[in-house]
């Protein structure tokens, strides 16, 4: 009897193997930067996708549950790299949709392949160039605030505080490039001039030479474009040269590395970030605060005490537009299987559908003409007092 019952089993597993296999499966593709330059950025998005991909693992469709399934790939802090990895993400795994890249260039350089294979595409990146402009970027979107709307909550905060002459100095880089063509652009409308232009690279160990030019220029304070760990060289070399004007960075240096690679060397820094560095303090009337205090406690709670970044949140945000984009699409009864179809629709259900969505970053309301879909609401000004994040004043 034992024999016959176990055989029966044996049977109704066989029998429902193919069911099994038959399940719907929504692929999405991650290109961030776990190793490289760009770790401190690349290593907590991947963290938060890892932290969340059970709890957004699944879709509601109108013939059941869907699984969704998120494939982690490392761009290694190289365009070339990531740009390869994307490109086998949409065409081998047949991706609905690619969250890439971590990085502006890297960004960039995959706008072409996207555009080209139809795909729907959320950067995690800054540049405004990457969703601009949008009728030539109909399938990018990102989460990030862009470099033209912090410069433009930084150059509000110099000019409250008297400042007109500022030493810009930035990556060589399209990340560079593009705050430069954004602050070019707002400095004059704030009645800022900018008194010296300096570049450098993402590997450099010493600026000290550019910020010696810089000074011949009588700059009242320094605006870094960069990322850790170049953003803290360029930081370091201002102070050990006895410089003591104010320093800005831009929101690529929102994570525990800067603070880490800094130390003293960094207190005052001032840069703009999302609201999640300082959540606690929030009133509770913000529309954010319930959802930030949720993911520093989730995130904290697996990390550790500090580790809470702005870039984990920039790819929790890419989870939070894509589940409820997805199950729209497949309540228009898209089948996954008809990969083209099912990103078109995607693709739609993202652009039409996100309105007043509450993220880590922001709240985001896409339109055919918004791809970022943020707007002042989604900065503060950030000082760095005793190695933490505090408002600036």
């Amino acid at each position: 009897m034992r024999r016959v019952f176990m055989l029966w089993i044996a049977i109704a597993v066989i029998a429902g193997a193919p069911a099994l296999a038959q399940q719907a499966i929504v692929k999405v593709g991650f290109v961030v930067d776990v190793t490289g330059g760009a770790s401190s950025l690349g290593v907590p998005e991947r963290n938060t996708v890892l932290l969340y991909q059970d709890e957004f693992g699944t879709a509601q469709g109108p013939a059941g549950p869907v699984r969704i399934q998120y494939i982690i790939t490392d761009g290694e802090s190289d365009p070339t790299k990531a740009f390869i990895a994307a490109k086998r993400l949409i065409d081998e795994e047949r991706v609905a949709a690619v969250v890439c890249c971590t990085t502006s260039p890297a960004s960039l350089a995959i706008i072409e392949t996207v555009q080209a294979a139809r795909v729907p595409n959320i950067s995690l990146a800054a540049a405004v160039q990457i969703i601009e402009p949008v009728q030539q970027r109909r399938w990018i979107f990102k989460t990030p605030q862009t470099d033209r709307l912090m410069i433009d909550v930084i150059t509000d905060h110099m000019r409250q505080r008297g400042i007109r002459r500022v030493a810009w100095l930035g990556f060589d880089d399209a990340f560079g490039q593009g705050g430069l063509v954004e602050f070019e652009k707002i400095a004059p409308q704030k009645q800022i001039e900018i008194v010296a232009k300096e570049s450098f690279a993402r590997a450099s160990t010493d600026v000290s030479t550019q910020i010696t030019r810089a000074m011949g220029r009588n700059p009242q304070a320094f605006l870094i474009w960069a990322i850790p760990p170049g953003a803290n060289v360029a930081n370091r070399n201002i102070r050990d040269l006895g410089i003591m004007l104010p320093v800005y960075q831009s929101h690529g240096v929102a994570n525990k590395t800067f603070l880490d690679l800094g130390g003293a060397t960094v207190e005052g820094t001032l840069l703009p970030a999302g609201k999640l560095l300082v959540a606690e303090a929030l009133p509770d009337s913000d529309k954010q605060k319930p959802v930030l205090l949720s993911y520093l406690e989730r995130y904290e709670g697996r990390y550790g005490r500090g580790t809470r970044n702005t870039f984990g949140g920039h790819a929790l945000d890419a989870m939070f537009i894509l589940k409820p984009a997805i199950e729209r699409t497949l309540k228009q009864g898209i089948r996954p299987e008809n990969t083209g179809g099912f990103r078109t629709v995607l693709r739609d259900q993202i652009e039409r559908g996100t309105k007043e969505l509450v993220g880590i970053t922001g709240i985001f309301t896409y339109t055919p003409r918004d791809h970022l879909g943020l707007d002042r609401r989604a900065a503060v000004m950030i000082e760095v007092r005793n190695n933490n994040w505090t408002a600036a004043r």
